[in-house]
């Protein structure tokens, strides 16, 4: 017997919710549609009712966000799918916080895909966890926080403790300050997007850096930084002018 997932659908134009529940229906058995709201003030009302096990959440509602109904629900026992046009700062936040979200108009096959990817066993207090650093950061606008999707579980961090990072394939290798190493679900292009430059630089293909940990620009077979954990960071040739105007 096929496991259920009861679903809400939270979005507040009809044709949208109608899109969605019919994506839902044909490619995934799994799903059981138990609700749809079409605004914030229905979602509200309507989530301690039904108790769902997943929410598909537009950003948009009209009378308020999908940040604003999440705030409404300190522990939520639910877990979220946002869904959201092109709000590159949404964008930001949900890589940040490494929250599953998909951009409209919703592929079925994204869909169907990020539904079995949110339902699978996992570790309630670290999604309410990405779930209040999603709220803290849409509502502050302050990036200063970002989470690690890491083999063993979610990562949370600073990203000032981040010293570098390096390319795996489409992981990535993320160095902290105090000699952790973690290989990371994310490539280095989603980090190169993320975080702020400066202090991050793209010193390489395979190499961002955080520039207050580079300790000296050596020219000995090509130019390299030198890291304070003794790392040597290979500096690309066309990127050494970019990196000696940010250095100053």
């Amino acid at each position: 017997m096929i496991p259920t997932v009861r679903i809400c659908l939270i979005d507040d134009e009809p044709p949208c919710r109608d899109a969605l529940r019919i994506f839902l229906e044909t490619g995934c058995p799994e799903a059981v549609v138990v609700g749809e709201a079409g605004s914030l003030a229905e979602a509200a009302a309507l989530v301690p009712k039904i108790l769902p096990d997943l929410l598909v959440l537009d950003v948009d509602l009209g009378d308020g966000t999908g940040f604003d109904l999440l705030n409404r629900f300190p522990e939520p026992a639910f877990r979220v799918i946002f869904t959201t046009a092109h709000d590159e700062f949404a964008l930001r936040a949900f890589r940040y916080s490494a929250v599953d979200y998909l951009l409209k108009p919703v592929d079925p096959e994204e869909l169907v895909a990020a539904v079995r990817r949110v339902i699978m066993p996992g570790d309630a207090p670290s999604r309410q966890r990405q779930l209040k650093q999603l709220y803290q950061q849409t509502s502050t606008r302050s990036f200063d926080r970002i989470t690690l999707n890491t083999g063993s579980g979610l990562l949370f961090i600073q990203t000032a403790e981040i010293m570098r990072l390096e390319a795996q394939g489409n992981y990535s290798f993320v160095f902290l300050e105090n000699g952790e190493r973690h290989l990371a679900a994310q490539s280095l292009a989603t980090f190169e997007e993320m975080l702020p430059a400066p202090p991050f630089f793209r010193a390489h293909q395979s190499h961002i850096v955080n520039t207050r940990f580079v300790r000296k620009l050596a020219k000995d077979d090509g130019d390299s930084l030198w890291m304070t954990d003794k790392a040597v960071v290979p500096l690309a040739r066309r990127r050494k002018e970019a990196f000696m105007e940010m250095m100053g």
